[in-house]
């Protein structure tokens, strides 16, 4: 079915074990093999040649075929639309059906386009006869309740559409033979909404594959789509008089011709009826709500239409996919269980229990689950009912999740080793297995004849005894029994027995039933390990050979009295000891195998301990020591994790340290290892790490003088000072017991005897007992230091620039602690600096600037040095400095100039002060030109330095601006023709531009850059241009006035002097311009390019006679050709 030209068709294809297929179109028209991995999902995407547009018969069924067994979803899906099926093998197939749909409405009809519902049949045999009895009018004609013949090819489509419910559509095939074949059939809708079609409802595709009738059954349960507001259900009757109820309420007794029943619901359901029924669940349009037309703007989804199965037909492993196509982004799994069973459920081989326990029948539980797009595996100990389904923004999904359309009441089935009750019932079986089948009819035959369909004879039975019988749901079904046990090896095989039907049908007398089922090998149970310590899981893994199969079940014996059905399970003892594992596997034809027992021992495993003894300082190594017991084994593995995110593995039990880095409570666990891979449980131990004090102290500045006093600075994080305690060594190897060298006290005083260097130490102890220690280098200074220094360029000092003093002190030992300036210490004492040990210059070079002035000529300053080698060690010297008068001078103000101007001389006032002046600059010369040429067009910066005759320089400076010079071009010289005009294409540029022309005559403007001009006379004109700034420059243009032509009718060439040529005036002003004359008899008689030389009426050089002549004159120069006659007079 098309949708909106925009549909896109996949296959999900999966199985329970690797294989191999094809997928093909029956018109040849696309082929495709494709590859399943067990469990896992094949996508195949059908190409849009295969879509079905129209009604009619198309050659376009799809045929899928795998080297082993799969299972099949088909999904049609389009930008907002979106529709799924299962897809049904052959062998599942019936021959009766009823198409269901759903009333025809979509959100896109208009007066042009509807939607349609619509039905498909496939036949999956040639010479297939189909017969179709729609319940509304056919997009093509047909009528309502009119019977339609077909007879269809193998892989042929028939599509019936219709604008209306095509529901109770009756589709089966027939035969004059008794031979009626097998036909798939599809229903859905290509567009429609469910629900409150007032409300601006969504539509979507509908999309469905029909179980045949004879699959129906006779109790079904429904449960809510999750996250929706209401459901749809249908109910369709199969036959009249068809009793039903819905939650043990009798709803319904009906003929066929009311042949369905509907409700809204938002509970799960119970749905029974006496004979078989098909339920449909149908999600409606996205915001619908339950009893109303408003729209619930919260509400997520799309119509849907999913056949549900009835309890009689379960599955108990299914493979699925939940699709995310397109938009889908809520994927749901609904399930249907025995309430015994719904413990043993897993999904994705994990168990899934949330079960909810049915109201109306608490034998049965559901789920609706939530899970991821992709495969799922969904499995059992029994079997179930399970729909997959997804919602997304105006998108939806659905299908069952698997089925099992058997006929309930016309089938073969296997008794294993003879037997006839249910329980000995077999739809598959095993290798070397004694089986008796048995075909069950809801009538009595006359005849039986079995075909195996292996190249066998077929086997008849004529009047066959009836083996027994049973009533179900109040009908009698007779069991007849095949003349003798057999025996299969390994494969797949097909049994149909052909039996006389007393009731007959459009099939005729004889009605083919078919068994299609596989015998497989027993499994090859066996199974590993790991693990074997006391208190830890063991962890089992199966590893059965499934012999081609799958493994169904499992059943694990611990050998301690406890069992687990889990493929892998882990299982905890709680003693030590041996224990006999033994593993029991089942595939899905119920065909099992036990396993040899595994004998596992089961060791006590070691105990972790461990101490770690004070102190415990950050910043400091802490020893741990370990004290574990090995229970069975020899511990091989210790691992520590330290609690600081450093961890530590040993392969010995001797103590070891750790560093931990901050103070602060950490966590150390142990974990021991043994030989027999035995694990100890975690052993933790809480530790605080004290913080570390930091031991500091600073050194005093003396001599020999001078009596040392340490000042203690250690400090600690968590403030605890007070608790310190001190232990200081001077390093003294002169003191005695009157001056010892140690102290205890927090800032001691010690008096050192001889200038030397001394290594002072000091420990401190915090009151947590964390060590601290801090050695300096201590220096004693001599007792003699000598004061000198020095003034750099003495006899030149300028108080512009600092006064640069070189200070060259001695000292008998050691260094100088301080050194102390007072630069006018017989003025201002307050101008001083103070330099200690840490500030003293390397360079002993020091630097002061005093004020500038400019009178009187100089000033004088005492200066004062005091050099110190301790407290108490000091020498001073002075000297007297005389400071020189810094000159001031002005520049005279130059305003802003044109690049094209002259050079201007600058000048400056020295105020009366002595010496020389220097330029300086871009464009500047030394003594004050500046030409705006050099400098270009900018502001630059011209300086003026003084220097007077002693040295001292004043530099100051002015911005001069050169204005840009504009640019100008009047253009070519050019002309015009007298009584023209042109345009003068000047270009110029510069800032905010003027124009000017001169002379204006014959300009339309004056004072724009492109005038119009239309001189009379040729015309010098000059352009001048002028820019903001007061910059100015020319230009001129030449202008040629190429005057109308003056061509004399007559002369006479007779050597008076006396017109004696043809004067043609203003022509020798027209460049390249060409004369031609012709005779009357079209002769030319003269040619020329250019007039230079005016024709003197002869013709190579002898006279014309008199008459006549015709002219030609091309001046070319924009004038046009000029022609006429002159006439010579002799």
């Amino acid at each position: 079915m098309e949708t909106a030209g925009l549909s896109e068709m996949s296959l999900y294809i999966t199985g329970s074990a690797n294989t191999t297929g094809k997928v093909e179109v029956a018109d040849g028209s696309f082929s495709k093999t494709f590859t399943v991995t067990a469990n896992q999902v094949t996508q195949v995407a059908i190409p849009r040649s295969a879509f079905l547009t129209t009604q009619g018969t198309f050659n376009k069924g799809i045929h899928i075929t795998a080297q082993k067994n799969v299972a099949v979803y088909g999904h049609i899906y389009a930008s907002s639309v979106s529709g799924a099926t299962l897809l049904l093998p052959v062998n599942a197939l019936g021959k009766n059906y009823y198409s269901i749909n759903y009333n025809q409405k979509s959100n896109s009809d208009d007066a042009n386009v509807h939607s349609q519902s619509a039905f498909m049949v496939i036949a999956t045999e040639d010479n297939t006869e189909v017969e179709i009895i729609p319940t509304a009018d056919l997009a093509n004609g047909e009528q309502a309740g009119k019977t339609i013949t077909l007879t269809l090819k193998k892989g042929e489509v028939y599509q019936g559409l219709s604008l209306a419910d095509l529901t109770n559509t009756i589709i089966r095939t027939k035969s004059s033979n008794g031979d009626c074949k097998r036909i798939a059939v599809f229903s859905g809708s290509s567009k429609i909404g469910i629900g409150c079609i007032d409300a601006g409802f969504t539509s979507d595709n509908l999309f469905q594959q029909v179980y045949p009738t004879s699959s129906w059954g006779k109790k079904y349960i429904t449960v809510p789509l999750k996250n929706r507001n209401y459901d749809v259900i249908r109910v369709i009757l199969s036959d009249d008089n068809t009793r039903f109820t819905v939650n043990g309420e009798e709803t319904y007794v009906t003929l066929r011709g009311n042949y369905y029943f509907q409700m809204s619901s938002n509970q799960p359901n119970i749905i029974t009826a006496d004979k078989p029924i098909q339920v449909v669940q149908y999600a409606v349009s996205q915001g619908q709500q339950l009893g109303n037309c408003i729209t619930d703007e919260t509400d997520v989804g799309d119509p849907e239409m999913i056949y549900l199965t009835p309890t009689e037909q379960t599955l108990d492993h299914v493979t699925l996919y939940s699709s995310p196509y397109y938009g889908i982004s809520r994927q749901y799994i609904n399930v249907v269980i025995k309430d015994q069973y719904k413990n043993t459920f897993q999904l994705d081989g994990v168990p899934y229990t949330n079960f909810t326990q049915l109201a109306g029948d608490p034998t049965y539980a559901y789920a609706q689950i939530n899970v991821s797009s992709g495969a799922h595996n969904i499995k059992a100990a029994d079997g179930f009912n399970a729909i997959a389904y997804g919602f997304g923004d105006h998108e939806s999904y659905g299908y069952a999740a698997g089925a099992s359309l058997k006929n309930l009441n016309q089938y073969i089935a296997l008794h294993e080793n003879g037997g006839t009750d249910a329980n000995t019932v077999k739809v598959n079986g095993c290798r070397d297995v004694e089986y008796k089948l048995q075909v069950t009819l809801p009538y009595q035959t006359t005849s039986i004849a079995w075909d195996f369909k292996d190249g066998t004879p077929v086997v008849t039975d004529n009047n066959p005894a009836v083996s027994s019988t049973v009533v179900k749901d109040g009908k009698t079904l007779y069991n007849y029994d095949y003349y003798k046990t057999v025996k299969f090896t390994t494969g797949d095989y097909s049994v149909t027995a052909t039996v006389i039907n007393p009731l007959g049908d459009v099939c005729g007398a004889t009605t083919d039933i078919d068994f299609d089922f596989s015998i497989t090998d027993y499994p090859n149970a066996k199974f590993s390990y790991i693990g074997n310590c006391l208190s830890e899981p063991v962890k089992f893994k199966d590893e059965t050979d499934a012999k081609g199969s799958e493994i169904k079940t499992w059943l694990w014996d611990f050998g301690d009295g406890k069992t687990s059905p889990l493929q892998n399970p882990e299982h905890t003892y709680e003693q030590p000891g041996d224990y006999h594992v033994v593993l029991t596997t089942q595939n899905v034809n119920e065909c099992a195998n036990v396993s040899a027992p595994i004998t596992i021992h089961i060791s006590v495993p070691p105990v972790a301990i461990f101490n770690v003894p004070p102190p415990l300082c950050a910043g400091a190594e802490v020893t741990i020591k370990d004290a574990s017991t090995p229970g069975d084994g020899t511990i091989v593995k210790w691992d520590y994790d330290l609690g600081d995110g450093s961890t530590v593995t040993r392969t010995d039990k001797l103590p070891f340290t750790h560093l931990y880095a901050a103070k602060g409570n950490y966590t150390i666990k142990l974990t021991l290892t043994t030989d027999k891979g035995c694990i100890s449980t975690t052993a933790e131990k809480n530790i605080n790490i004290g913080a570390a004090p930091v031991a500091d102290f600073t050194l005093p500045d003396v001599c020999i003088s001078d009596a040392a006093k340490f000042n203690d600075k250690s400090t600690i994080d968590d403030n605890t000072e007070s608790g310190f305690t001190y232990q200081w060594n001077f390093g003294d190897a002169n003191a005695n017991a009157a001056n010892p060298n140690t102290s205890t006290e927090q800032n001691p005083r010690h008096r050192y005897t001889v200038a030397a260097e001394y290594t002072v130490t000091l420990m401190v102890t915090s009151a947590n007992g964390c060590p601290a220690f801090k050695t300096q280098k201590f220096t004693v200074n001599g007792a003699q230091p000598k004061a000198i220094f020095a003034v750099e360029n003495k006899d030149a000092l300028c108080s512009s620039a600092p006064v640069i003093f070189k200070e060259q002190s001695t000292l008998d030992f050691g260094s100088f602690t301080k050194i102390v300036w007072y630069y006018d210490y017989n003025g201002d004492r307050t101008v001083a600096e103070t330099f200690t040990r840490p500030n003293i210059p390397a360079s002993r070079t020091y630097n002061h600037a005093y004020p500038l002035f400019n009178s009187p000529a100089n000033k004088t300053y005492r200066v004062r040095m005091e050099a110190y080698s301790g407290e108490s060690c000091v020498d001073i010297t002075e000297q007297d400095i005389t400071v020189n008068a810094n000159p001031i001078v002005q520049m005279a103000q130059l305003n802003g100039i044109c690049g094209n101007e002259q050079p201007v001389q600058l000048t400056a006032n020295n105020n009366g002060y002595t010496g020389t002046g220097v330029f300086s600059g871009k464009g500047v010369s030394a003594n004050g030109m500046f030409d705006p040429k050099v400098a270009g067009a900018g502001t630059f910066t011209i300086n003026y330095t003084f220097t007077t005759t002693r040295g001292c320089s004043y530099t100051t400076g002015q911005d001069v601006t050169v204005y840009p010079v504009p640019t100008v071009d009047a253009g070519e010289n050019t002309g015009l023709l007298e009584g023209g005009s042109v345009l003068l294409k000047a270009k110029a540029s510069g800032n905010n531009l003027t124009y000017k022309w001169t002379p204006a005559t014959g300009l339309d403007h004056d004072d724009v850059l492109n005038p119009v001009c239309s001189a009379v006379e040729d015309i010098n004109y000059t352009l001048t241009v002028v820019s903001s700034d007061g910059c100015s420059a020319k230009d001129e243009i030449f202008i040629s006035v190429l005057k109308n032509l003056g061509v004399m009718n007559t002369f006479t060439p007779n050597g008076d002097g006396v017109n004696d040529t043809w004067t043609i005036k203003y022509l020798n002003s027209y460049p390249g311009n060409t004369v031609n004359v012709y005779n009357r008899y079209g002769e030319r008689v003269y040619s020329s390019v250019g007039y230079g030389t005016p024709w003197d009426g002869t013709y190579k050089g002898v006279n014309l006679p008199a008459g006549t002549y015709y002219y030609i004159i091309n001046p070319r120069n924009g004038r046009k050709v000029v022609s006429g006659s002159v006439t010579i007079i002799r």
